[in-house]
């Protein structure tokens, strides 16, 4: 094996979205700007006829190939190597897709809220019409569904809650959430097997949404997994790299065929979001709703869950568990629980009083200085906490590495309050989706140790 170190230039034909380039691609820990995964090249064998030089047939070797699959399975970047991520899921590759392929598929897009927030940030309108404007211009792109990532949130928190529950009786907790590709990718490469059995095994809303889009949606159409392309719009980078895992897939076809993140959305779609805003004097009630994944002939509106800016996992796991093992007064939406700052802004803890006398502990844990602190409690075993919502970025999810780069820092604090000012209830989808779905180990996978291929010389960070 021989290490090689491959780098893609811009000069070389390649496509960049202009987003990319604009931000370097700097999600929260920078991943390297080159690859330096050791990788085998077969030598070419010498074929009768060939031109000797000096001794040596002059047959050009392969080039390397380097894959998101190689990205998973290599601990030479924390993350992955960004020239892979954009070569193989950009805007250009949906806009060759829509133009060659577009009789042959049926295209559904997922929305998270985040997305939303960031870009009405950067136009310079409320939450609910830039939801309007970018339900409309992707129905105008020949999305025939749109779907909100709200509701896998609300589905994670559910199976994530009973998760839970089965762990505080079995007293074998924390329990670290599984939401945040960039930080499973951290512990999966640095941390393995001391951290990964904390990690819960519910999917991310993301992939929830994929297997559901890929499973229940395909069914009801009658189409085949591979017949319906699945496209998300996310605040993450890494959330490119989650949609390539060989674990979350249908009959061999990935759950999410693309991620875009917010500035690359802008970047494609900004004059059509741009004009329908322009246009619009009553935004029209219907294209504020979307499309769910439960039931296609229902409709929920584009709103945010109550919980912070990552999916409100940690308040709504407390309030279900609560629900069921002790202060039911703090399972209604309306019961404001309180998270206390510990260390620093990113990190924070509430208690609850179960039932039998203990006191369960659900902690936020945001940025990679508090992610160390809480890795390094449990390897030392000291670790109080019950269930910790985990988040590579500083602040969470509003503020993703994908997010559309704000003139100043200041304005996170805008976003912040754009998507908190749209809080809904989504107590109708729950009920509907348990009603069918006893047993939803469907939307459960597992994680694995990335054995050291490089050096910790070598390792880019």
């Amino acid at each position: 094996r021989i290490q090689i170190l491959f780098e893609i230039n811009v000069k070389d034909g390649m496509s960049f979205s202009g987003a990319l380039r604009l931000t370097d691609l700097n999600d929260f820990i920078g991943p390297s700007q080159d690859c330096i995964k050791p990788i085998e090249i077969p030598k070419n064998t010498v074929k009768r006829g060939s031109i000797r030089i000096d001794g040596k047939a002059n047959v050009p070797q392969a080039k390397p190939v380097i894959s998101l699959t190689d990205c998973l399975a290599c601990s030479g970047c924390v993350t992955s190597a960004e020239t892979i991520l954009i070569e193989s899921q950009s805007a250009e590759t949906l806009r060759k897709l829509m133009r060659e392929h577009c009789n042959d598929y049926v295209f559904v897009a997922t929305i998270s809220p985040q997305t939303i927030a960031s870009l009405a940030e950067k136009l310079g309108c409320h939450f609910e019409l830039t939801a309007s404007a970018l339900i409309h211009t992707l129905k105008l792109e020949k999305f025939a569904y749109v779907f909100s990532s709200v509701e896998g949130n609300e589905i994670a928190h559910f199976l994530g809650a009973e998760e839970l529950i089965n762990k505080l009786k079995d007293k074998k907790t924390p329990i670290l959430s599984s939401a945040c590709p960039g930080w499973i990718c951290y512990a999966e490469k640095t941390h393995g097997s001391l951290v990964l059995p904390y990690i819960s095994s519910i999917k991310s809303p993301q992939a929830i949404l994929g297997t559901l889009i890929k499973t229940r949606v395909s069914r009801q159409l009658s189409l085949q997994p591979r017949n319906i392309y699945h496209l998300s719009l996310m605040p993450c980078f890494d959330k490119k790299l989650e949609a390539s895992r060989a674990e979350l897939t249908v009959d061999k076809t990935p759950e999410t065929d693309l991620v875009l993140s917010s500035a690359e959305v802008l970047d494609l779609w900004e004059n059509e979001l741009k004009k329908f805003i322009n246009d619009s004097v009553d935004v029209d009630k219907q294209n504020l709703l979307f499309n769910s994944a439960i039931d296609l002939d229902k409709y929920f509106p584009i709103k945010t869950l109550p919980g912070g800016f990552s999916g409100g996992f940690a308040e709504q796991v407390l309030r279900l568990v609560s629900m069921q093992l002790g202060d039911r007064a703090a399972t209604t939406d309306n019961h404001k629980i309180t998270f206390n700052t510990l260390r620093n802004k990113d990190i924070s803890e509430a208690k609850v009083q179960l039932a039998d006398g203990r006191t369960a502990s659900f902690v936020k844990a945001y940025g990679f200085r508090n992610i160390q602190n809480i890795i390094a409690k449990i390897k030392q075993k000291r670790c109080t906490y019950d269930y910790v919502e985990i988040m590579a970025c500083p602040s969470g999810c509003i503020n993703g590495g994908g997010q559309v780069k704000l003139q100043n820092p200041l304005d996170i604090n805008r976003l912040m309050d754009s998507y908190g000012s749209v809080i809904g209830d989504y107590s109708l989808l729950r009920d509907t989706f348990f009603a069918e779905f006893e047993k939803p180990d469907v939307f459960e996978t597992s994680y694995n140790a990335v054995e050291k291929t490089v050096s910790a010389i070598t390792t880019q960070w």
